[in-house]
């Protein structure tokens, strides 16, 4: 089984950006991204000392202008999302028009390698950036 530590240490090891969020009630939460400015961080999330699986994910800020001129976006956006086999939540959930969305999936601990973590943290990766270069038009 996969460790916190060993997760938080994988991706210090790609040189990647790792921060550990103390706000919230997770057990463990750290934020990973490429080591350049101005990229998306994902999350990874244990919600407390006895889950078996980890959730990887982001929230993006939606563009409720351009929602709102072009509703047929979050259409699009939401078939891709489904497409890259990612699950997705519209934040307010009964909104028309929701302000962001969550992406995400969840990986269990039990065998969880450097490579499925690497690859899941891309995909959600890959997802927010769909999002954003959809809306960008």
């Amino acid at each position: 089984m996969a460790t916190d530590t060993e997760i938080y240490n994988w991706f210090l090891e790609l040189g990647m950006k790792v921060e550990k969020v103390t706000s919230g009630n997770a057990y463990f939460h750290i934020t990973v991204s490429p080591p350049v400015e101005n990229s998306v961080k994902v999350s990874i999330i244990r919600t407390n000392p006895n889950s078996t699986f980890y959730i990887i994910t982001v929230i993006i800020d939606l563009d409720v202008d351009k929602l709102k001129k072009n509703p047929s976006l979050l259409k699009s956006i939401k078939l891709d999302l489904i497409r890259m086999n990612l699950e997705f939540f519209l934040i307010p959930p009964d909104a028309e028009i929701p302000k962001s969305i969550q992406i995400g999936k969840i990986m269990f601990s039990e065998g969880l390698t450097k490579n499925q973590i690497l690859d899941t943290v891309t995909l959600v990766k890959n997802g927010a950036y769909l999002v954003l270069t959809t809306l960008e038009g």
